[in-house]
């Protein structure tokens, strides 16, 4: 019998070697091939269990989220994603590409979009439309509007679609690369993604019903009460009148009685208790909404120290970076759909950094790093640091750790013997006639130093009574003769 087969690049390949080489593309699991799944149309419900055991869509997630602590969180969470500092890094794109990349970012309202995808995270999905338009031969995001994610649902394959007016109950099927979906872990069974707002939503009802009873509680009982009594011979009309007065009395503490009247004024005793239980419950609710959308309320509580305050943080810190990588996929998929557009070929990066401007853990470890013989350049203390272009000096060359000051000179500058005699002149002319006397102040603090570290000490108690701008120009100076100093003692040895 023979095998059946094809014949693939001049070989023949049997069918069963051909299942055995190449994997099975065909999708097995669906909810089209799924036993007792029952497809309603177009239609993919949200399955979060909140939503569906109060009968209502997302909208109910919106009226809570105006809440005073559940806004608070959101705010923190939010500030904490978009002061995050990113970058577009080149990768294998062009330079061209990078150059366009940059620019086009640069243009987009990126503070705006980050916040409007952050919102994922509440709803759980947050659909953004771009508008494209074709602009500089090129075509670009002109703008990313957030639009209301309750406008919006999936289908059975998991694509997304508009509840048109005209398209019926399937609702119109979204364009590829007209929106941008940002969803906080979705997957093929919820592509609804998980909102934090399921988390809060009824620890935030509570909180709303409790502080609505809290404060009848307090004009119940948080006020004392007055009490007027009045003899037999009072009728409706002068029990009425008695009434009025003391309301009156109440509100302006001034109230007008017949003289056989008794006012008692009773406070409310015993009752500090029930003030207490209702305390505990708000405070409760509110713990249940920090802990849920910050990971922690160690910095919301007045009971929390600064050690447990410092810890909390760092889980908020990895929630932030959840944030962030949530928002970073969606502004790289932007990336590649322009690119493609456009230009073709690989993308660039977009990335989250460590922006520590200068920040003293930094600082401390660069510290070490130097000491143990690492050198940095002018390019990596403008980036990690803040630094502007143009702001540091071309760096000197640097003095190993454990060397002398002759021995610094010996090992990295080896000039000839004259070299500082011919380059002072040109550093007293350039300093002007001002400077002249500085400068000779200068050569004689250098030649009477015992070393290259006791320069800067000299300098600061030889020009003491000086302007601090002029001293910055007297320290560079003087920092450059020393060195020059150290080259000739080197040499003459």
């Amino acid at each position: 019998m023979s095998k059946q087969g094809l014949y693939i690049g001049g070989d023949f390949v049997t069918f069963a070697e051909a299942k055995k080489t190449q994997p099975n593309i065909q999708q097995i699991a669906s909810r089209s091939t799924v036993s007792g799944y029952s497809s309603l149309g177009a239609v993919l419900p949200n399955p979060d269990t909140v939503l569906k055991k109060m009968g209502k869509d997302i909208k109910a997630y919106k009226d809570i989220k105006a809440h005073p602590v559940v806004k608070g969180c959101l705010r923190r969470r939010k500030a904490a994603v978009k002061a995050k500092a990113w970058r577009i890094v080149q990768d294998d794109a062009s330079d061209l590409v990078v150059e366009r990349i940059n620019s086009i970012f640069k243009k987009l309202q990126t503070n705006k979009i980050t916040g409007a995808m952050f919102d994922a995270t509440f709803f759980g999905y947050q659909p953004c439309e771009i508008t494209w338009a074709y602009t500089d031969g090129a075509w670009l995001p002109a703008n990313i509007q957030a639009m209301p994610p309750d406008w919006f649902f999936f289908d059975a394959d998991n694509n997304l679609r508009f509840k048109d007016k005209n398209a019926g109950q399937t609702g119109l099927l979204v364009e590829p690369r007209k929106y941008l979906v940002p969803t906080q872990d979705a997957s093929y069974d919820n592509p609804y993604g998980e909102p934090d707002a399921a988390l809060v939503f009824w620890a935030t009802a509570f909180l709303q019903g409790g502080m609505e009873f809290w404060v009848r509680f307090t004009e119940k009982y948080g006020s004392p009460w007055v009490i007027g009594k009045y003899g037999n011979n009072y009728d409706e009309a002068k029990q009425e009148t008695l009434l009025n007065n003391l309301y009156a009395m109440v509100q302006d503490a001034v109230a007008v009685i017949p003289d056989n009247s008794q006012i008692d004024i009773i406070e409310a005793a015993g009752k500090s208790a029930s003030a207490d239980v209702y305390e505990k419950f708000l405070m409760y609710c509110r713990s249940e909404i920090n802990i849920a959308l910050l990971g922690q309320n160690q910095t919301t509580e007045a009971e929390a120290n600064r050690a447990s305050a410092s810890a909390g943080s760092e889980v908020t810190a990895d929630i932030a970076d959840g944030d962030c990588e949530m928002t970073a996929e969606q502004y790289q998929l932007l990336i590649d759909w322009i690119v493609d557009y456009n230009w073709g070929g690989p993308s660039p990066q977009f990335e989250y950094f460590e922006d520590s401007n200068g920040g003293i853990e930094q600082a401390d470890r660069d510290a070490k790093l130097y000491t143990a013989g690492a050198r940095f350049s002018n390019q990596y203390y403008e980036r990690e640091y803040g630094f502007q272009e143009g702001d540091l000096l071309p760096p000197l060359e640097q003095v190993p750790p454990d060397a002398s000051f002759a021995e610094h000179a010996r090992a990295y500058h080896p000039v000839a013997q004259d070299f500082a005699e011919a380059v002072v002149p040109t550093l007293e002319q350039a300093a002007a006639d001002p400077l002249n006397d500085m400068v000779n102040r200068l050569r004689r603090v250098v030649q009477s130093a015992h070393g290259y570290e006791n320069i800067q000490d000299a300098v600061l108690a030889e020009f003491s009574e000086m302007d601090s701008s002029d001293m910055v120009k007297i320290m560079q100076l003087a920092m450059t003769l020393s060195e020059l100093e150290g080259r000739a003692e080197v040499t003459n040895e």
